[in-house]
């Protein structure tokens, strides 16, 4: 009968099938999501009948009492959302508009991860005298050259992915093609990490493996590289906590900071819309609005006092 299917299953399979696909990152997410939801429903069969917004409702709840953040149980319920959508596809459930109204499924704002100019100033013009952190340092610079490219898609990239100063590639998180032109500063980045092994067909040695034990070796580089970055933010004493999405956010900022057109950053970046850029920035930062505060509130009170005096 329509709508009878076991959810959890099937979600369980879509997971398996994204593995097999080779988009292990995704599916590990998946993973994390069923993990949540087999917990709320008590290891009970849950079918796509059961799918309701009431029932939405109380399993985010649910979430945010785990303590989660609001953008973690956003990306749990886009992917019930899409595994819904694919059962309605796939004729295992009814199609019911708004059903996920009720929830929340948007991108909020987390911490800052964006650097200040000058902060990305002080990354460039100070070498690291520890070798694994000046390793980190230029990495880092390396993935802000390269127009912010997330690290998963420089762990992955190809020798055949650069031809004649030209990176071209596809994203791994949403297939978007891009060419990069190697600036003489970037090329000089790029040889310093690119792989001596001729036997790999990886451009860079954080990867050396395909298949399910190469996404480990991508773990295992990222989380090191993380650390690495954490310590070297704390040596440079700055403000925000260093990681390598640092770098996306600080080149879409330090772009949008310099009044370059939000569709160009989008381009550059490879995002599906201009409001998936705007989420990496604000238009102006709270210094600026602050002073802006500081000039309304002076213009008033201080020509009142001028008046009375």
């Amino acid at each position: 009968m329509l709508e009878n299917t076991d959810f959890i299953n099937y979600m369980s399979a879509w997971a398996d099938r994204l593995e097999q696909e080779g988009r292990y990152g995704t599916a590990h997410v998946y993973r994390f999501a069923l993990r949540h939801l087999r917990t709320y429903c008590n290891n009970r069969p849950f079918r796509f009948s059961d799918l309701t917004p009431c029932w939405l409702s109380k399993f985010q709840t649910y979430l945010l009492e785990r303590r989660l953040s609001w953008n973690t149980v956003s990306t749990y319920l886009r992917m019930i959302r899409a595994v819904y959508q694919r059962g309605v596809d796939q004729g295992l459930a009814n199609y019911r508009p708004r059903l996920f109204h009720g929830v929340y499924t948007g991108s909020r704002p987390g911490h800052k991860r964006a650097l200040h100019e000058s902060s990305l100033r002080v990354l460039v013009s100070n070498p690291q005298s520890i070798p694994r952190l000046e390793k980190a340092r230029q990495l880092f610079l390396l993935l802000f050259a390269l127009r912010g490219i997330p690290f998963v898609d420089i762990a992955y990239l190809r020798s055949c992915d650069l031809q004649d100063g030209v990176l071209s590639y596809r994203r791994r998180k949403t297939g978007t093609c891009l060419r990069v032109r190697l600036e003489p500063w970037a090329t000089s980045l790029l040889r310093h990490f690119q792989s001596t092994d001729s036997s790999s067909p990886f451009l860079f040695p954080f990867v050396r493996r395909e298949g399910a034990e190469g996404y480990r070796e991508y773990q295992n580089s990222l989380r090191m590289f993380n650390r690495d970055l954490r310590q070297l933010g704390i040596r440079y004493g700055l403000p925000n906590r260093l990681s390598s999405y640092s770098a996306r956010h600080s080149w879409a900022t330090l772009a949008n900071c310099k009044n370059f057109q939000h569709e160009l950053i989008r381009d550059a970046m490879g995002h599906s819309s201009v409001k998936v850029t705007e989420t990496y920035f604000k238009c102006h930062t709270d210094e600026q609005i602050d002073e802006m505060n500081k000039e309304l509130l002076n213009m008033l009170f201080l020509s009142d006092r001028r008046k009375e005096s």
